[in-house]
């Protein structure tokens, strides 16, 4: 399989890869084939940041050095920078627009889910804070482009403990659902039940997102096997319930349709208000 001019991988190897690897090593066969090392931004930044991604890209993005029109070839876009000089730094050998710079990039070329998915996971993990990517984002050149970093920045925090939660509150807050709590804590009379990932205490409303890799990766399994988790679970909601609760839960199946989660939310008692446009910018699906 020819990856880019010069550089080839095994069939087999190829067709062993998922598509997010697959799309590492056209990243870094694009740096090797580079006649100068490139600066990865947008979408391939992140990802080398480690920060979540809605999709697997379709090109490679890489800063535009001087100034001119971005344009695409071969897989790779160019971009010119919303920021007069966005910050560089390196990780693994790759050079990469800055974490911060990175965030506002999103959030004014990706759209507002994914410069919430990107914001919401560095600020929970303390690898930025709201200060420090409004400081870079005031140094955008268009009106426009700080109204939707600002709109980012306005809705994110650090409460969301995955992608999957932040996408959820993006797209509830799209369908004008009303605002939950993050992460409220329940107990019964035997103690700690836990902490839930949404509530709305006038519906009496608990909301979990479900990634199902709690059911399969042995750091969430914690020595225990998949049934034991699922019945663990499950005792979890029944104390919920037995509180006067009700427990609806989705899947990332259900945020690749925003009707499913909409329909989710509507059937366990949440009336939608008028669906709301963040920053004009919403293009990022799953």
């Amino acid at each position: 399989m020819r990856i880019r001019q010069g550089l080839y991988v095994t069939s087999e190897r190829w067709a062993a890869l998922d598509r997010w690897d697959r799309y590492r090593m056209r990243v870094l066969a694009v740096h090797l084939a580079a006649h100068r090392p490139p600066v990865f931004c947008h979408e391939t930044a992140a990802l080398v940041h480690g920060l979540p991604l809605v999709t697997v890209p379709s090109h490679v993005h890489v800063q535009q050095i001087a100034d001119g029109s971005a344009h695409s070839r071969g897989g790779v876009r160019r971009h010119c920078s919303s920021l007069a000089a966005p910050p560089v730094t390196q990780i693994s050998g790759l050079q990469v627009t800055s974490l911060e710079s990175t965030i506002v990039a999103l959030a004014v070329g990706s759209g507002f889910p994914a410069g919430v998915l990107a914001l919401d996971d560095a600020l929970r993990r303390g690898m930025t804070n709201l200060r420090q990517v409004s400081e870079l984002a005031q140094m955008t050149r268009t009106a426009a482009a700080q109204k939707r970093i600002t709109a980012v920045l306005d809705f994110s925090c650090g409460d969301a403990e995955s992608p999957g939660e932040s996408l959820s509150r993006v797209q509830m807050m799209v369908m004008g659902f009303p605002v939950p709590e993050l992460q409220h804590v329940f107990s019964d009379a035997r103690g700690l039940i836990g902490r839930v990932d949404f509530y709305w205490p006038q519906a009496r409303l608990v909301g979990e997102f479900d990634g199902l890799v709690k059911y399969s990766k042995p750091e969430y399994l914690n020595g225990r096997t998949p049934s034991e988790v699922v019945i663990e679970e499950k005792r979890r909601e029944d104390r919920l319930r037995a509180l006067g609760l009700r427990v609806v839960r989705w899947t990332w199946d259900d945020l690749r349709d925003p009707a499913l989660l909409r329909d989710l939310l509507t059937s366990a008692g949440l009336v939608p208000g008028r669906p709301v446009i963040p920053g004009r910018v919403l293009r990022a699906r799953v």
